[in-house]
Protein backbone atom coordinates (compact mmCIF):
# COMPACT_ATOMS: atom_id res chain seq x y z
CA UNK A 1 0.00 0.00 0.00
CA UNK A 2 1.02 3.57 -0.75
CA UNK A 3 2.02 5.86 1.67
CA UNK A 4 0.19 8.85 2.33
CA UNK A 5 2.08 12.25 0.92
CA UNK A 6 2.06 15.15 3.40
CA UNK A 7 3.90 18.37 3.75
CA UNK A 8 6.57 19.54 2.94
CA UNK A 9 5.84 16.98 -0.32
CA UNK A 10 6.20 18.91 -3.17
CA UNK A 11 3.90 16.58 -5.15
CA UNK A 12 1.15 18.29 -3.62
CA UNK A 13 1.42 21.75 -4.74
CA UNK A 14 2.05 20.63 -8.54
CA UNK A 15 -1.44 20.24 -10.94
CA UNK A 16 -2.32 16.73 -11.76
CA UNK A 17 -2.79 15.50 -15.14
CA UNK A 18 -5.82 14.49 -16.89
CA UNK A 19 -6.57 10.90 -17.57
CA UNK A 20 -6.85 10.46 -20.87
CA UNK A 21 -7.43 6.28 -20.55
CA UNK A 22 -9.13 4.25 -17.61
CA UNK A 23 -7.04 1.30 -17.99
CA UNK A 24 -5.84 -0.68 -15.22
CA UNK A 25 -3.16 1.55 -13.80
CA UNK A 26 -5.79 3.52 -13.03
CA UNK A 27 -8.27 0.96 -11.86
CA UNK A 28 -5.52 -0.17 -9.41
CA UNK A 29 -4.64 2.75 -7.86
CA UNK A 30 -8.86 3.08 -7.73
CA UNK A 31 -8.51 0.28 -5.17
CA UNK A 32 -5.64 1.52 -3.41
CA UNK A 33 -6.99 4.62 -2.88
CA UNK A 34 -10.65 3.03 -1.37
CA UNK A 35 -8.40 0.37 0.75
CA UNK A 36 -6.80 3.77 2.08
CA UNK A 37 -10.06 4.92 3.37
CA UNK A 38 -11.70 1.54 4.59
CA UNK A 39 -8.83 0.98 6.09
CA UNK A 40 -8.53 4.59 7.88
CA UNK A 41 -11.89 4.66 8.69
CA UNK A 42 -11.66 3.33 12.80
CA UNK A 43 -8.17 5.25 13.08
CA UNK A 44 -7.74 8.64 14.06
CA UNK A 45 -7.50 9.74 10.71
CA UNK A 46 -11.06 8.81 9.42
CA UNK A 47 -10.55 10.30 5.49
CA UNK A 48 -14.31 11.42 3.63
CA UNK A 49 -11.96 11.65 0.78
CA UNK A 50 -8.95 11.09 -0.81
CA UNK A 51 -7.38 12.62 -3.91
CA UNK A 52 -5.16 10.75 -6.07
CA UNK A 53 -1.83 13.25 -5.53
CA UNK A 54 -1.92 12.54 -1.77
CA UNK A 55 -1.03 8.86 -2.69
CA UNK A 56 1.37 9.94 -4.79
CA UNK A 57 -0.09 10.29 -8.03
CA UNK A 58 -0.26 13.67 -10.44
CA UNK A 59 -3.94 12.40 -11.71
CA UNK A 60 -6.64 14.07 -11.80
CA UNK A 61 -9.08 11.76 -9.31
CA UNK A 62 -10.15 11.12 -6.33
CA UNK A 63 -12.74 9.09 -3.78
CA UNK A 64 -14.93 10.04 -1.28
CA UNK A 65 -17.32 8.31 1.11
CA UNK A 66 -21.14 7.86 -0.13
CA UNK A 67 -22.56 9.30 3.42
CA UNK A 68 -19.41 10.67 5.81
CA UNK A 69 -22.48 10.53 8.63
CA UNK A 70 -22.28 6.59 8.53
CA UNK A 71 -19.42 6.83 10.48
CA UNK A 72 -16.66 4.10 11.17
CA UNK A 73 -19.03 0.86 9.03
CA UNK A 74 -16.86 -0.47 6.75
CA UNK A 75 -19.34 -1.37 4.29
CA UNK A 76 -20.07 1.93 3.75
CA UNK A 77 -20.11 3.44 -0.30
CA UNK A 78 -16.81 4.99 -1.48
CA UNK A 79 -17.08 6.71 -5.09
CA UNK A 80 -14.24 7.22 -7.17
CA UNK A 81 -14.47 9.56 -9.95
CA UNK A 82 -11.96 10.12 -12.74
CA UNK A 83 -11.30 13.58 -14.39
CA UNK A 84 -13.78 15.26 -11.63
CA UNK A 85 -14.87 19.13 -12.30
CA UNK A 86 -17.14 21.63 -10.91
CA UNK A 87 -19.84 22.38 -12.56
CA UNK A 88 -21.39 24.94 -10.27
CA UNK A 89 -21.72 26.12 -7.15
CA UNK A 90 -23.91 28.22 -5.10
CA UNK A 91 -24.03 30.46 -1.84
CA UNK A 92 -21.10 30.72 0.82
CA UNK A 93 -21.00 29.56 4.32
CA UNK A 94 -17.73 29.09 6.36
CA UNK A 95 -15.99 26.18 7.29
CA UNK A 96 -13.08 24.44 9.47
CA UNK A 97 -11.18 21.82 7.88
CA UNK A 98 -8.46 19.58 8.51
CA UNK A 99 -6.39 17.69 5.38
CA UNK A 100 -4.89 14.37 5.78
CA UNK A 101 -1.69 15.87 4.20
CA UNK A 102 -1.32 18.87 6.39
CA UNK A 103 -1.52 16.44 10.14
CA UNK A 104 -2.11 17.91 13.04
CA UNK A 105 -3.81 21.51 11.44
CA UNK A 106 -7.21 23.20 10.60
CA UNK A 107 -8.11 26.09 8.86
CA UNK A 108 -10.96 28.46 8.32
CA UNK A 109 -11.42 29.19 5.36
CA UNK A 110 -15.23 30.11 3.05
CA UNK A 111 -16.55 27.37 0.66
CA UNK A 112 -19.60 27.50 -1.07
CA UNK A 113 -22.28 26.11 0.38
CA UNK A 114 -24.23 24.31 -2.75
CA UNK A 115 -21.98 22.47 -5.25
CA UNK A 116 -22.23 20.18 -8.11
CA UNK A 117 -19.51 17.98 -9.59
CA UNK A 118 -19.14 15.72 -12.89
CA UNK A 119 -16.67 13.20 -13.67
CA UNK A 120 -16.36 9.89 -14.86
CA UNK A 121 -16.84 6.56 -13.14
CA UNK A 122 -14.27 4.19 -13.46
CA UNK A 123 -16.40 2.27 -16.22
CA UNK A 124 -16.30 5.32 -18.21
CA UNK A 125 -19.41 6.75 -17.58
CA UNK A 126 -20.16 10.39 -16.41
CA UNK A 127 -21.94 10.71 -13.28
CA UNK A 128 -22.50 14.07 -11.62
CA UNK A 129 -22.93 14.57 -7.85
CA UNK A 130 -24.48 17.60 -6.13
CA UNK A 131 -23.45 18.00 -2.40
CA UNK A 132 -24.74 20.61 -0.25
CA UNK A 133 -22.93 22.08 3.32
CA UNK A 134 -20.90 19.51 4.27
CA UNK A 135 -21.05 17.17 0.66
CA UNK A 136 -19.98 20.26 -0.76
CA UNK A 137 -17.35 21.29 1.72
CA UNK A 138 -16.06 17.69 0.82
CA UNK A 139 -15.95 17.44 -2.98
CA UNK A 140 -14.61 21.22 -3.07
CA UNK A 141 -11.74 20.08 -0.31
CA UNK A 142 -10.74 17.45 -2.96
CA UNK A 143 -11.22 19.13 -5.93
CA UNK A 144 -8.35 21.50 -5.10
CA UNK A 145 -5.33 19.56 -4.69
CA UNK A 146 -5.55 18.95 -8.11
CA UNK A 147 -4.75 21.99 -8.69
CA UNK A 148 -1.81 21.84 -6.35
CA UNK A 149 -3.70 23.69 -3.84
CA UNK A 150 -3.89 22.69 -0.29
CA UNK A 151 -6.43 24.13 2.32
CA UNK A 152 -3.45 26.24 3.62
CA UNK A 153 -3.44 27.97 0.95
CA UNK A 154 -6.95 29.07 0.97
CA UNK A 155 -7.14 30.02 4.66
CA UNK A 156 -6.09 31.34 8.05
CA UNK A 157 -4.92 28.90 10.42
CA UNK A 158 -6.98 28.84 13.19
Amino acid sequence: MRELCTLPNALLRKKSQKVEEIDAGIRELADEMVEFMRLNQDKRMRPVGLSAVQLGELVRMFAFLANPAAGADASVDIYVLVNPELVYSKGIHRVTEGCLSIPGRTFDLKRAKIVKIRGLTLDGQVRSFRGRDFMAQVFQHELDPQEGILVDQRSKEV
